[in-house]
């Protein structure tokens, strides 16, 4: 038995994509006209979807590539997400954050307080990812926990990286090319290239790609023979 459509799916589905695509378009032209306002730079095509919270410390640095994707509209969103708004935001006049092309984001909050945070070309930024420099304040004494924290530090993630659903990315960590975080996980210490990293803090879970044998290899050395 065929199933067709009824009205009211037609309804529902005409409302979802006219929803989507007023979304874009209304969100594309105001990242545009905030980010020309503001001073962030944009190398190429920037596609936005809801309104993204674009804030640019004077002096600092944010700079998009070619072929960004951000999704922040709840609509738009994935089923998995449990917010939709995506942040990016720099804090201080030393701060930067450098995204690289064709990236995308969905509900993600990207923050830098003083140093640097650099993501690759080709990485994929799953629902509800925080990303961040600093701790924003001091751990001791403990008095002084206001205080803002002096132990800023840079962020890499490099190229066709994925972060999964919810990962938390802290100071001071590098993501190696290709890798892959799990979801709900908090990287603390450096993950290498080509591994898929999961838990808390992230470990290597396992790596990626052809195993690669550095063992001679035999038949070879007896034909040299």
């Amino acid at each position: 038995r065929r199933l067709r459509p009824g009205i009211r799916d037609l309804i529902a589905y005409g409302w979802i994509g006219f929803w989507k695509w007023q979304s874009g378009a209304w969100g594309t032209v105001l990242f545009r006209r905030k980010a020309l306002f503001l001073g962030v730079e944009c190398r190429g095509r920037v596609r936005c979807w809801g309104t993204v919270q674009l804030i640019r410390a004077p002096l600092s640095r944010i700079a998009f590539g070619r072929n960004i994707s951000i999704i922040s509209d709840t609509y738009r969103a994935s089923a998995s997400s449990l917010y939709a708004p995506t942040k990016i935001q720099t804090f201080n006049r030393t701060a930067r954050i450098e995204i690289g092309d064709n990236v995308g984001m969905n509900g993600a909050s990207i923050v830098a307080r003083s140093c640097c945070v650099k993501i690759g070309s080709n990485t994929m930024l799953a629902p509800n990812v925080v990303v961040m420099d600093s701790d924003f304040h001091a751990a001791w004494p403990p008095e002084n926990r206001n205080c803002p924290s002096d132990n800023d530090r840079d962020v890499t993630i490099g190229e066709n990286v994925w972060l999964g659903l919810g990962v938390i990315v802290l100071k001071g960590v590098a993501i190696g090319n290709n890798s892959i975080v799990g979801a709900g996980s908090i990287v603390t210490r450096n993950i290498p290239a080509n591994v898929v990293a999961a838990g808390n803090p992230a470990a290597i879970v396992k790596q990626l790609g052809p195993a690669r044998s550095t063992a001679p290899n035999r038949r070879s050395s007896e034909n040299e023979e």
